[in-house]
């Protein structure tokens, strides 16, 4: 199989491809080792640096399956036959990455129910879209891929209705408004993501503000775009990091106040559009 890096930033190849293909990069390290992928046709090392344009050739082995069930309370707002839709506590992982292969959402899916959406890949079964680790709120799972290729559609074109709240630092200057700011990952820190007027991607971040005090601001935020980090990277960027943010203030905490408190979208069954909501923190009563 052959894949093309369309990426402007080089990335190496066993980073680009854990995330393109939900696999792990030691995975990927050991496919190296066995001669595997190739970019350009050539034999690839996993440090490899790809570039714009250039092509991965891939034949890949099955990677083990070794994800283990784990009894994890789980805050299910909704269920049927199609889909779950979980309020996500903040400090749970939603997928298993390097270093954690047991605490995590998936692993608390698999103990629930095991009939989830294969299409996300053998460590993100029934995933369609994620939350920060210290983000909580509500996250749709699929349990088929019939369910799950249609709302993967419907997040694509913005179909997706998602609203959070949020506490910053400081008074914002207007009351509500728009942050249209592309958005790039950062160039010499791999976990953050910057404005960048060259590089990045277009971002739409909608806000009203709820209430003020103790100088901070509760907002209501509406996503148009849904790209990593968007509204701690937008509301960074104007001076007003989400309280609690470690990556994007300088004050840190024990988590994000970051809560998605709405979600709302067509049903891939009954294709009436449903709306949940999941109550605000306590941290909201400022």
């Amino acid at each position: 199989m052959q894949i093309t890096f369309n990426e402007t930033e080089s990335k190496r190849v066993d980073i680009y491809l854990s995330e393109a293909l939900a696999v792990s990069r030691s995975f990927i390290k050991n496919q190296c080792s066995e001669d595997k992928i190739l970019v350009n046709g050539k034999l690839a090392k996993p440090s490899l640096l790809l570039r714009e344009g250039e092509i991965i050739t891939y034949d890949l082995s099955v990677e083990p399956l070794d994800l283990a069930p784990t009894k994890i309370d789980l805050d299910i707002v909704y269920e049927d036959n199609s889909l779950l839709v979980i309020n996500k506590p903040a400090g749970l992982t939603v997928h298993p990455g390097a270093g954690n292969k047991t605490n995590t959402l998936v692993n608390a899916l698999l103990y629930y129910n095991k009939n989830l959406s294969s299409i996300g890949g053998m460590e993100r079964p029934g995933i369609i879209h994620r939350l920060d680790k210290d983000t909580s709120g509500l996250i749709v799972v699929a349990k088929n891929n019939n369910t799950h290729n249609k709302l993967a559609d419907d997040f694509k074109n913005r179909l997706v209705t998602k609203k959070y709240v949020a506490l910053v630092y400081g008074y914002l200057k207007e009351q509500q408004g728009s942050i249209e700011l592309p958005i790039a990952r950062h160039l010499n820190n791999y976990q953050k993501f910057v404005v960048d007027a060259t590089r990045g991607k277009y971002a739409r971040t909608d806000y009203t503000v709820l209430k003020e005090a103790n100088e901070k601001s509760l907002l209501d935020i509406a996503l148009y775009t849904g790209r990593t980090h968007q509204i701690r990277v937008h509301l960074s960027h104007l001076g007003y990091p989400i309280v609690g943010d470690g990556l994007y203030s300088k004050k840190s905490g024990d988590h994000q106040l970051l809560h998605a408190y709405c979600l709302s979208f067509t049903h891939p069954e009954t294709h009436k559009v449903v709306e949940f909501t999941a109550p605000f923190p306590k941290w909201a009563n400022i």
